[in-house]
């Protein structure tokens, strides 16, 4: 029996099934295939009463977003609904016509998408898209849908609310467009929000505040919220109770205390496990499936011929990297109504790190993390300072062949997944393709070291010759490692590698590169908004804030007796699971 089932509930899932034709939307290793259909849900029950903010959580593929699609109507026209009802306030949804589910959209079902800069039209003014949505869904028009449109954003904690009516999404951060994303989800009092990975793309501090405005507009308006989400933190911090999905199929569910700090199924157990924790550091992160690396000698033999290439020494004694006074000021385009204007993105930083240890950087975005990384890599030109690579200056002759040839041992570890690599190229193409260009290896050995190195990752060899979109965001993750390995590198700057994972992929590729780093003595700069990671990846901190150093120290130090109030502050937004149940 559903525990969450009472008299007042407001939307109530039962026995829903949806299926897919397999050829088309098959996952890579799905094992959930009956006939010709790939199942994204099976038989899944849920219910949600008014004002209880309810979690959906589980890795990509486990079937969250479809279930917020079946609700609002908008699943893709290839899905067949193989069984199961769906009702709001008793109103059966899953038989209603498009005409109907115009009705219901935004009028009694709010939706709250992903990310925001792609939820908001670029070409329409705040206020054009929020008094659109006030006009379709209200009998609000004209000043009064203006004024309405006003008080929405201020619910919403927007600042200065009727000047960010003629603002263009651009002109706005991501925490305030996420914010006006949800006065448009409230615009008609809806009974229920969709809220699907709201805080996904967010810096700690203004996924913090976006939260709170979320609970409070839930305890104001007494609207129902469905929190589609695989950071268990945020589940811990926002839910009254919780469901846990995978393959489609229902794990568990339970009161959020009771699932988080006593979770029955081994599945919600290796989820706990692989959330970073901010108390302690571990070693490695417990997972079932194991170690992820697989050793391979003519591989590791490869990766570990470096002074082949280069005739530069070291001595262990003096830093691998040496940062100093490094600053960056860029100069913003003049337009017709302004004049162009420097922006200090950099301000006179200076570290070192020291050969094997991963140093991390820490800071909001905008706090200028990437931008020194870039200069490490010769990607932007340096304002002021100076970066010494192993003894050497990089920018000191930038056309002398022998410093070109070192900066090929310091390669980097991209953001973005999906982006990042050349969706024309098969896998084994993009890990070896510039190795080959900077005659490292030749053409007719590509492919025999993309195999090893596939293999090295966690990937099966034999999918070398497949393109990227064949795989899944830690895949992809996986095969660009690969790729920055294939230069037999001795320092990789790691540009927030794991925030568009899930948390038991994100734990699963930790444990990867810090195996790697052991067997070949790797060197990394690592940096991300997300001090969990920080805290279980790097032996030192440094923590940054509008371009400038705010605090640096030891890894146990900067977590446990933090100096600077920024970093405070910073450690005090992380969601955390001994605050469960604070709504």
């Amino acid at each position: 029996m559903n525990e969450n089932t009472t008299s007042n509930v407001l939307l109530d899932i039962s026995n829903l099934s949806v299926s897919y034709p397999l050829e088309v939307n098959t996952p890579a290793n799905s094992e959930d295939q009956q006939g010709a259909d790939f199942f994204a849900l099976r038989d899944i029950c849920l219910t949600v009463k008014a004002g209880q903010i309810v979690g959906v959580v589980g890795e990509s593929g486990a079937g969250k977003s479809t279930i917020g699609k079946a609700v609002l109507g908008l699943l893709d026209p290839n899905a067949r609904i193989r069984s199961g009802e769906i009702s709001l306030n008793s109103e059966e949804l899953l038989h209603c016509s498009e005409s109907q589910f115009e009705k219901i959209r935004g009028r009694k079902i709010g939706y709250i998408y992903q990310n925001p800069m792609t939820a908001l039209n670029p070409v329409l003014t705040i206020g054009e898209q929020v008094i659109e949505a006030i006009e379709a869904n209200t009998s609000k028009v004209g000043e009064e849908a203006r004024k309405y449109a006003i008080e929405l954003l201020e619910q919403a904690d927007v600042s200065l609310a009727e000047d960010r009516l003629s603002k263009y999404p651009h002109q706005l951060s991501g925490g305030l467009c996420q914010r006006i994303v949800f006065a448009i989800a409230i615009a008609a009092n809806p009974a229920l929000i969709i809220a699907d990975e709201p805080t996904t793309a967010l810096d700690v501090t203004v996924q913090k505040s976006v939260l709170q405005t979320l609970r409070k507009l839930s305890q104001q308006h007494q609207v129902a919220i469905i929190l589609i989400t695989h950071d268990m933190g945020v589940v811990a911090e926002m839910c009254n109770y919780v469901y846990v999905l995978r393959h489609g199929q229902h794990v568990e569910q339970g009161k959020t205390k009771a699932l988080i700090h006593h979770p029955q199924q081994d599945y919600t157990k290796s989820l706990m496990a692989s959330v970073p924790r901010m108390d302690e550091r571990l070693h490695r992160f417990v997972l079932p499936e194991g170690p992820s690396m697989k050793d391979n000698t003519s591989v590791m033999s490869y990766l570990t011929q470096r002074k082949e290439r280069d005739s530069f020494s070291h001595d262990s004694e003096v830093a691998v990297l040496q940062v100093k006074n490094l600053t960056k000021t860029f100069v913003t385009p003049a337009t017709l109504f302004k004049k162009s204007q420097l922006f200090t993105a950099v301000s006179d930083v200076s570290f070192n790190v020291y050969k094997g240890e991963t140093v991390g950087i820490v800071g909001e975005s905008g706090s200028g993390k990437s931008t020194i990384g870039r200069m490490i890599l010769g990607l932007h030109s340096l304002t002021q300072g100076e970066v010494q690579y192993r003894g050497i200056d990089l920018y000191s002759d930038l056309n002398n062949h022998a410093v070109k040839q070192l900066r090929l041992s310091m390669q980097c570890i991209f953001q973005d997944p999906y982006s990042s690599l050349n969706p024309r190229m098969t896998a084994g193409e993009n890990i070896t393709y510039g190795a080959q260009v900077q005659g490292l290896v030749p053409a007719r050995e590509a492919k025999a070291l993309a195999q090893d190195l596939m293999a090295l990752v966690g990937l099966p060899s034999t999918d070398t010759n497949k393109m990227p979109n064949a795989f899944s965001g830690g895949e992809r993750q996986r095969i660009g490692i690969a790729r920055a390995l294939a230069y037999r590198p001795e320092f990789i700057f790691c540009d927030e590698p794991t925030s568009a994972l899930d948390v038991s992929v994100q734990a699963d590729l930790l444990n990867l590169l810090k195996d790697l780093q052991e067997q070949l003595s790797l060197t990394l700069l690592f940096v991300s908004h997300d001090l969990a990671v920080i805290r279980q990846m790097c032996d030192r901190v440094i923590v940054m804030k509008d371009g400038k150093v705010v605090e640096a120290g030891d890894n146990e130090a900067i977590f446990t007796q933090p100096q600077a109030q920024y970093t405070q502050s910073l450690l005090e937004a992380m969601p955390r699971f001994d605050r469960v149940g604070s709504v």
